[in-house]
């Protein structure tokens, strides 16, 4: 008997023993979990593979696949406008055939959006440094209404036209080019037509939105009338967004 309480007593603290060591073994696990500093590199968090849905974004889908090192960029000029401005905008909603969006964050853009490499982003931000130097600050005049698709056909856009008179848009456009080239990065669009957009609509509207830009036309020339210092954009900085991160660029 005394042989068997000895077993029993063997058995009972080996189990005990067992299951402190699991304790111990969940315990180091816990402690090994990668912590989010070893989940990043030099700043750029590590996601698995991102799935986009297009109802988290209004319907819109991306024009490329989203991927680890990829970076979404653009080049542009900021445009803020005056709440008067921004009043006409909201105005024009009641007068459009399709349901749409107005944009929040205006810009005049000044490159496609591109897909730029995390290694490239600082030696590309200097080269967009260097060729603003080179530039005085200018001001563009808003004119009529314009209707714009992207390549995709899946989004169509309102915008205000930006009449470049000095051809300096052109210039930084070209400056911006060149830069892209050493990158082997497509270059802006051949016939670019300088605007702010201002509405979006999901598929290819242009159709039925063309019958409507004499009005739409008519009734900015006669905001602008009314109130001329809304009918100049004086730009005296270029920006770029790079991801999450937005650059400022001063002109000469």
């Amino acid at each position: 008997m005394a042989g068997l309480h000895l077993i029993q007593t063997y058995s009972s603290d080996s189990d005990e023993d067992e299951q402190d060591e699991k304790r111990e073994d969940h315990k180091i696990v816990n402690k090994l979990a990668l912590p989010e500093s070893i989940l990043s590199w030099k700043g750029v968090a590590y996601n698995e593979e991102v799935i986009d849905d297009p109802l988290d974004h209004d319907g819109r889908l991306r024009s490329f696949k989203h991927e680890r090192g990829n970076w979404a960029t653009l080049i542009y000029i900021n445009y803020t406008p005056s709440d008067c401005l921004h009043t006409w905008i909201t105005s024009v909603l009641s007068e459009l055939p399709v349901q749409g969006n107005i944009i929040s964050s205006l810009h005049i853009s000044l490159s496609r959006t591109l897909v730029l490499k995390f290694h490239w982003i600082e030696s590309f931000v200097e080269g967009i440094k260097l060729s603003c130097r080179r530039f005085n600050k200018f001001a563009l005049q808003l004119t009529d209404i314009r209707v714009y698709c992207n390549e995709e056909r899946t989004r169509t856009f309102l915008g205000i036209y930006c009449q470049d008179e000095d051809g300096m848009l052109k210039c930084l456009t070209e400056a911006v080019d060149n830069l892209l080239a050493e990158y082997q990065l497509p270059s802006f669009y051949k016939d670019s037509s300088y605007h702010i957009s201002f509405f979006w609509c999901l598929g290819d509207q242009r159709a039925c939105l063309k019958e409507i830009l004499p009005s739409l036309t008519n009734s900015l020339n006669k905001f602008l009338a009314e109130n001329m210092e809304d009918a100049y954009v004086h730009v005296s900085e270029i920006q770029c967004k790079i991801g999450n991160k937005s650059f400022s660029f001063e002109l000469k």
